[in-house]
């Protein structure tokens, strides 16, 4: 009986969102969350009412809500992203598009949403900066060649000053993991180093050059670094774990 009456007063609203009175939209739709709060439906065409009237955080909190009832509501993760542009937090956007994108991968509106949040995240980002994304991108769809290729290119468009070289030191300590998911060791120390030169004391880089010497069997090189990323932050348990285990394995061979 209660989902009835909420899907009338839903009906009401979307009634009065045709005629723009968003206001008495916003009404009807909340009766209907009163009385059927775990549909989804309601939120989103409550938090496009909201949007509309450029209420961009309670168009936002409705959004959110919709997800909350259901995680795989495509519609809702498109509600926030709108949401989150006209509040100009184009990166959080970005990934609520990408989000409709995987659950609707055929709705243009959502694609289109993507490249127009893409768009406004690059405007004013240097070269190095656009790659340097694109490259972050390639490696979570497991892109690992064409991201290895898109992350040199932006560390050789990356330019001498402070913006630039945190840029770079981030595309080598990248481009060091993706050497190491394709079992190419020294190129990944050859980037660990370079990645050292420009901050010594990067807890993860450090990690995973140690990483790298262990596994070209290079324990005390391996040591030290994994020695000096516990003196950085005693509460690196990877690097204890590391240290712990060489200095195992270095006192049966009599290295130690």
């Amino acid at each position: 009986m209660a989902t009835k009456e909420a899907e009338k007063y839903k009906n009401q609203g979307n009634d009065a969102f045709k005629k723009g009175d968003h206001a008495k939209a916003i009404e009807m739709y909340t009766y209907a969350t009163e009385l059927d709060p775990n549909n989804p439906v309601f939120y989103t065409n409550r938090s496009n009412a909201y949007y509309l009237m450029k209420n961009w955080e309670k168009s936002e909190r409705d959004a959110l809500k919709s997800i909350k009832c259901k995680a795989t509501w495509e519609k809702g993760h498109y509600r926030l992203g709108m949401a989150l542009m006209a509040q100009e937090k184009y990166k959080e956007a970005l990934k609520a598009f990408q989000q409709s994108v995987e659950l609707a991968p055929k709705n243009d509106t959502f694609v289109k949403a993507v490249v127009q949040a893409k768009a406004k995240m690059m405007k004013g980002m240097s070269v190095a900066a656009v790659l340097k994304q694109q490259g972050n991108e390639e490696f979570k769809c497991g892109k690992i060649e064409m991201a290895e290729i898109t992350y040199g290119k932006a560390i050789n468009a990356c330019k001498s000053d402070e913006k630039d070289q945190a840029i770079k030191l981030d595309c080598l300590a990248n481009r060091a993991a993706v050497y190491r998911q394709l079992y190419r060791p020294e190129e990944c120390i050859a980037d660990c180093s370079a990645a050292l030169a420009i901050d010594p004391n990067h807890q993860k880089v450090l990690i995973r050059r140690a990483q790298a010497y262990e596994s070209m069997e290079k324990y005390k090189a391996a040591l030290v670094d994994f020695e000096l990323c516990c003196r950085i932050n005693p509460n690196a348990a990877i690097a204890f774990q590391g240290a712990n285990r060489l200095r195992t394995s270095m006192k049966k061979l009599g290295m130690m």
